[in-house]
């Protein structure tokens, strides 16, 4: 454990010097080179956010580029050795533009007056295309300065801003998730990125703007709160708004490979309208399926409730072979200004199949056990979503917003499972084979209602809200499991279950909340917030099952379980708000109430009052730069199956029940958050650390008997700590033509699971490196390289021989050519190596990818080759480590394929001028 802290300090360490080094080198470097100045108006009035780029002097192509401070102050760095041309512009005055030798020493243009020209108003200013800006909380891109290929969706652009990753299909922006994406400032498709990456065409965007939204109290009282969120805007072209745009394509291939795309927009000032459709089986989803990735390799049935229980924040990839079909349509409309209405309608159908096996170490504290299987899987899932939003913020004292989602979703899991069990000696012991059929269907409605007003008083406000959910489902389970034990001996035994289960759970959460707030003079607010939480939900389970032995057993199982909850939280926080400062130190009472059990046998009360302190500090000392610390103390009270008494033993390998006697677990929360955009240095620098302690946790405890049945349960023992550290680094250095990133993630999680009645200490830490350097000249040619190295680490106090180490590399390289203005080529290869040495595995996979495209006219009628997997090496790894068990399971990829393809852009050209009417 020494040794493992040991590594853990030098790998902190090391790259804390690292990163300190760059970044005095970098800022020693910026005060003695680059070229600098002061930019003012007639009236020697200082201007800020004057555009300031350098071109090369030979062909005019972009070199560098920042904009002026509140000052007028400028500094451009990573200036190549060359002869330049500096370039300043900004509307409604004349265009500064001057011829330097730059030889890597400082330039001081020291004062420049930017002449008025009101005709500019009136003119087409020819000026460079500045890719980056930042304009206080907006970071702004120039799409037209990003190679994209013309059949690529935004997913594909975004993928080549700096500052922007897509990890798990999520958006990370200045380290954190994008919660929200629009359409020329209007929601589309209720905002999901999913639908929106994948759907619209990238040449249709002008402008992709990443904004660090206030809320919207802030938005209207004018005083800023500190409280944002991450969205993103994508401005469309001139050339697509007030017209249709869009674009059909489909293609085949080998192995009755074929897909189909169908998308279709028509934006203008008032309205927005979008129908897009999808079927293919090349396991493209075009819509968010995490639920549907929950039992992706056919092995949830145990692990589906096992969030506490796991260490890797992985979340699952698609395994097998996917056929879908999707179709979806949005409509939007500015009834007046600034009072919108949005509504869309989604359906998705799913059918995901193939085969998968698991590997699997379960130990105790008298014998450890393996359990391998192999799982053939078909999955099915049928669902409605409509989503809408209306939006009034016409009147300056108050806003309305009022959000409504509904959908429905039923879902099927066949699986046929055969597995064995192994004792220490590696003999076969026990043989299982299941046959299950699991369906459900789901039905899921939530209405939202804000409603903020800004009072006579500056800094006066008050706000009230509420927020209403339904959920049902419908459960049906049929299981069929046959068992062979003591298989290593003379006597063998046989077992056959056949057990039926229905499900049925109706629940409704209505929360209400008013907030006043009171100016107190000096920046100073005083805020009074009541909010009043009301969860209601009744589960029915009937259960029949036949045992057959020598002899034949029938049991009956019938329950109606009630739960309810109701939080009562009232808050006292004062706060400090300016344009650079925000301070709230919060005191806030929490009772908790719950009542649940039986009604017909017992109900158990539990209620209890807690003070939950809270503090938030946010510092912008300067444009693009951004400090906040928060520390929340979080009362997680029971879940409903952790405290649920009632036996599930619909596995006959997996007996689940919950603890009556749960506390709620006490958590404090420290986050950290440091982000730089510097568009001077171009360069974006952010880290991200979050501390949990835990007190009275919530953990899992088994008991496993001779015939290896486990039966879990939950209980309060002792504390938690997790740990999430976060570094991201990216910086263009115009001098190579290049830019970097270097992305550094550390997971640590300690907790306790009681084995059989014996105390186990779990530890795991997770720590990943991410380096990739691409080109920043595209015009075309894009090119991009990087590694991956990740490692897992867990120990375990109950069995010290079975501390699991497995790691992860991927090296990958791409080259994106535009060989003609009609002709690309594009290539990746990927070779990824996984180790564990557990389960003494050791997999080299070579992925190699291909593109070819030819556009029959410009930049229309495309036709593609797409050749994946051409080696067909791909296969797909999940592993995991949990407080009893640790497994890997490799799953079928759709392998190697080849696709022909045609595309044809809607209304693709410019448009036509009107003619004249004589």
């Amino acid at each position: 454990m020494k040794c493992k802290k040991l590594f853990l300090n030098r790998y902190i360490i090391k790259h804390l010097l690292l990163i300190s080094f760059v970044s005095f080198s970098i800022a020693f470097k910026a005060q003695n080179s680059g070229i600098k100045g002061v930019v003012v108006d007639n009236e020697k009035t200082p201007l800020e956010m004057v555009s300031v780029a350098v071109l090369s002097s030979k062909d005019s192509t972009f070199l560098s580029y920042t904009t002026t401070d509140l000052k007028g102050f400028f500094h451009l760095q990573d200036v190549p050795k060359d002869t330049v041309i500096i370039q300043l512009n900004l509307l409604g005055f004349i265009q500064y533009s001057k011829k330097l030798v730059y030889n890597n020493s400082l330039i001081d243009l020291k004062t420049i007056i930017l002449e008025d020209d009101v005709s500019s108003l009136d003119e087409i200013v020819i000026a460079a295309v500045v890719p980056i800006q930042i304009k206080k909380d907006t970071v702004s891109y120039n799409a037209n300065s990003f190679k994209v290929n013309h059949d690529d969706n935004i997913e594909g652009l975004l993928g080549k801003l700096p500052g922007i990753e897509i990890e798990d299909g999520k958006i990370i922006s200045q380290g954190n998730a994008v919660t929200k994406i629009m359409i020329d400032g209007k929601e589309f498709f209720g905002g999901d990125p999913s639908i929106v990456l994948k759907n619209i065409s990238a040449d249709a965007i002008a402008k992709v703007e990443v904004i660090d939204k206030k809320s919207d109290e802030a938005e209207l009282t004018g005083v800023s709160d500190g409280n944002k969120q991450i969205v993103i805007n994508f401005t469309l072209k001139k050339t697509k708004k007030n017209r249709g745009f869009g674009k059909v394509s489909a293609g085949l291939g080998l192995d009755n490979r074929y897909f189909g795309n169908l998308n279709y927009n028509q934006f203008n000032s008032k309205t927005q309208l979008s129908v897009i459709g999808k079927f293919n089986n090349i396991n493209i989803t075009g819509s968010n399926i995490k639920g549907f990735l929950e039992n992706a390799d056919g092995v949830a049935d145990e692990s589906e409730d096992d969030t506490n229980g796991s260490f890797n924040l992985k979340q699952k990839s698609l395994s097998g072979f996917l056929e879908t079909k999707v179709t979806g349509v949005h409509y939007g409309r500015e009834l007046k200004k600034k009072e919108s209405l949005n509504a869309d309608y989604f359906y998705n159908a799913s059918e995901n199949r193939g085969i998968s096996e698991t590997n699997r170490i379960n130990f105790t504290n008298t014998n450890n056990f393996d359990f391998n299987s192999t799982n053939d899987y078909l999955n099915t899932t049928n669902n409605h979503n409509f989503n809408f939003n209306y939006e009034n913020k016409s009147n300056k004292t108050y806003t309305i917003k009022l959000r409504g989602r509904f959908y429905t979703d039923n879902r099927t899991n066949n699986l046929d499972r055969k597995g064995i069990y192994e004792n220490e000696n590696q003999e076969i012991v026990t043989e299982n084979n299941q046959l299950s059929k699991n369906t459900t269907f789901k039905k899921f409605g939530n209405l939202n209602f804000n409603f903020y007003r800004r009072l006579l008083k500056k800094g006066r406000s008050f706000n009230t809200g509420f927020n209403w959910g339904v959920n049902n489902y419908d459960k049906e389970k049929d299981q069929h499991t046959f068992i062979t034990r003591n298989i290593n001996t003379n006597t063998p035994t046989y077992q056959e279950i056949i057990a039926l289960r229905d499900e049925i759970s109706n629940s409704n959460n209505f929360n209400l909340r008013f907030k006043y707030t009171e100016p107190l003079g000096g920046n100073h607010y005083l805020n009074a917030e009541v909010n009043a939480s009301f969860y209601k939900a009744d589960e029915s389970t009937d259960q029949s099952r036949t045992t057959i032995k020598t002899t034949t057993e029938e049991d009956f199982i019938k329950f109606d379980y009630t739960f309810f909850q109701n939080i009562m939280r009232s808050k006292l926080f004062h706060s400090y708000n300016t344009s650079k400062i925000n301070i709230s130190t919060t005191m806030e009472l929490y009772n908790l109430r719950r009542e649940f059990g039986q009604e017909i046998d017992q109900i158990y009360i539990k209620e209890k009052l807690y003070i939950t302190p809270s503090f938030l500090f946010q510092y912008k000392p300067k444009r693009g730069e951004k400090l906040r610390f928060t520390y929340k103390n979080i009362i997680r009270a029971p879940r409903l199956r952790e405290t649920n008494p009632f036996i599930n033993d619909l596995s006959p390998y997996f007996i689940r029940t919950g603890n009556v006697d749960l506390q709620p677990e006490k958590v404090h929360s420290f986050v950290s958050f440091y982000n730089v955009n510097s568009a001077n240095l171009t360069m974006n620098f952010n880290t991200k650390l979050q501390y949990n302690y835990s007190t009275d946790a919530i953990i899992r405890s088994y008991a496993i008997d001779d015939d290896y049945i486990r039966t879990s349960s939950y209980q309060n023992n002792g504390e938690r700590h997790r740990l999430n550290a976060q570094v991201r680094f990216s910086k263009k250095l115009n001098k190579l033509g290049i830019r970097f990133n270097l992305n550094n993630q550390f997971f640590y999680n300690s907790t306790n699971s009681i084995v059989n009645f014996n105390l186990n200490k779990n530890e795991s830490q997770d720590i990943s490196t991410n380096f990739v350097i691409q080109n920043t000249r595209k015009r075309k040619v894009d090119l991009k390289a990087g590694v991956f190295f990740g490692v897992n680490n867990t120990s375990f106090s109950i069995e010290k021989d079975l501390d699991r180490k497995f790691t992860t590399q991927k090296y990958f390289g791409m080259i994106d050519v535009d060989v003609t203005q009609r002709l690309n080529l594009n290539t990746q290869l990927d070779y990824i190596i996984y180790n564990d040495d557990k389960f003494d595995i050791h997999q080299e996979l070579p992925i190699w990818n291909a593109a070819m495209s030819y556009s029959l006219s410009p930049k229309n009628n495309i036709v593609k080759l797409v050749l994946i997997d051409l080696l067909n090496k791909n296969v797909d790894v999940f592993r995991r480590s949990t407080d009893n068990f640790f497994e890997e399971t490799i799953g079928q990829s759709l392998g190697r394929y080849v696709v022909l393809s045609y595309t044809h852009r809607l209304n693709n050209g410019k448009r036509k001028p009107k003619e004249k009417r004589s």
